[in-house]
């Protein structure tokens, strides 16, 4: 959210590390009535690919499940919006705010096969954004005066089972329900919208991710970039491996032999086409998981769509 005050959960972060799923979800159909003594079903087959296309990076990339959540540039629309609609909310109460700042929501394929950027290896090996020196410190938000709290208000996610008093008002004016937040939010949704990714479509981004990881194919893929490593004097199984080495966690900024691994690491996944490779598996997996939840999820688009209209009409001049 864009406010320092406790805010509703504007979405969900995805993440690449979802909950590892057990087994792949059984062929058949549903199981009914008393359970089966017959032997357990067998784990739904790993879904052929059509084609492997050649790449040194996902980026740029679309994974089937995008479609189905809120991308960076549509996040960035209903951001505006929402923080337009706040700032005239609490104009009426003759508060002059404006929400913080919230950072970017990130790409879905960014680093998705973890470091695949041979300038980044050789800059900053396995680290990650600007170093420690080039960070700003920056004061922790002031929760908002008692009067701008209450117009401002929780917005649909405040706490659990708190009650609002019923006929509020400031300034002889009635408080909405949520307060300012509350009133952005209904703005936004208004006709099925939603503000956060939808559950069932994260759950295919992680799920998809960790059945690839445990494919066949990808696992080859992994076996030939480790003798490739080997070759270059690097000692891991997986490129996962290589990324979580207790060693680069040790420093800020990227040591000598942090750099040779995360360099050999970038040209063995080039070497070896892993990137290709793993991507295309697991454009396999969610295609799968795509289909077999097609109707829910374009009723999670559509709803994407309802609060990307309600945006756009709410910037309207």
């Amino acid at each position: 959210m864009r406010s320092a005050a406790p805010a509703p959960v504007r979405r969900s972060v995805r993440s690449v590390g979802a909950p590892v799923i057990a087994a792949l979800l059984a062929l058949g159909g549903a199981v009914t009535g008393c359970a089966s003594s017959g032997p357990a079903p067998a784990p739904a087959a790993a879904p052929p690919v059509d084609a492997v296309p050649t790449l040194a990076t996902a980026d740029g990339q679309a994974l089937p499940i995008a479609r189905f959540l809120i991308s960076p540039d549509e996040d960035r629309r209903i951001e505006a919006a929402r923080t337009a609609l706040i700032g005239s909310c609490m104009k009426r109460f003759g508060f002059d705010y404006a929400p913080p700042a919230l950072g970017t929501k990130p790409d879905l394929m960014t680093r998705r096969y973890y470091l695949t950027d041979a300038a980044s290896a050789a800059a900053q090996g396995y680290h990650w954004g600007p170093s420690a020196d080039q960070r700003q410190p920056s004061a922790a938000p002031q929760p908002p005066a008692p009067e701008l709290q209450a117009v401002l208000g929780h917005g649909r996610g405040g706490p659990a089972g708190a009650a609002e008093p019923v006929g509020r008002t400031h300034n002889g004016i009635a408080i909405p329900p949520g307060g300012c937040l509350g009133e952005a939010d209904d703005t936004l949704t208004r006709g099925g919208g939603i503000l956060q990714d939808d559950a069932g479509a994260l759950e295919i981004n992680g799920r998809g991710f960790t059945d690839s990881m445990a494919d066949g194919r990808v696992k080859a893929a992994f076996a030939a970039w480790s003798r490739c490593m080997k070759e270059k004097g690097q000692t891991y199984a997986s490129p996962v491996d290589a990324v979580r080495d207790e060693r680069w966690f040790s420093s800020p900024t990227a040591t000598a032999p942090e750099i040779a691994a995360a360099t050999a690491d970038v040209d063995c996944k080039q070497r070896n086409n892993v990137v290709g490779i793993w991507f295309a598996v697991e454009t396999a997996y969610q295609n799968r998981a795509v289909q077999a939840d097609a109707k829910r999820l374009e009723q999670a688009r559509k709803a994407i769509d309802v609060t990307l209209a309600n945006a756009a009409a709410a910037k309207a001049p």
